[in-house]
């Protein structure tokens, strides 16, 4: 998706999203965990890049799954992910 630098292009990055997030009209309760959904999957990423494994989105879901979370919270998850690829599309 998009690899960050470091720590401070990471908060950049994610500031600019909650910003576009609030553009869009997205219903607050979604919104204010968006930025940390989206935080933890691109950290996870960036561990994943770095160990030479897979980090893709299906790979996270995957993982979230093993680790006991449910098909709706997987879904609420890329949703995020989508919201945030969408504003990559639209600021890149």
């Amino acid at each position: 998706m998009t690899d960050l630098a470091g720590p401070a292009a990471l908060d950049a990055t994610i500031a600019g999203f909650i910003v576009w997030l609030a553009r869009q009209h997205s219903p607050l309760p979604g919104r204010s965990h968006s930025p940390n959904t989206v935080e933890r999957f691109l950290r996870w990423q960036h561990t994943q890049r770095a160990r030479d494994a897979e980090h893709t989105e299906d790979a996270y879901c995957a993982e979230l799954r093993r680790r006991g979370a449910s098909d709706a919270e997987v879904a609420t998850i890329r949703e995020t992910i989508g919201k945030f690829r969408r504003y990559l599309l639209a600021t890149g």
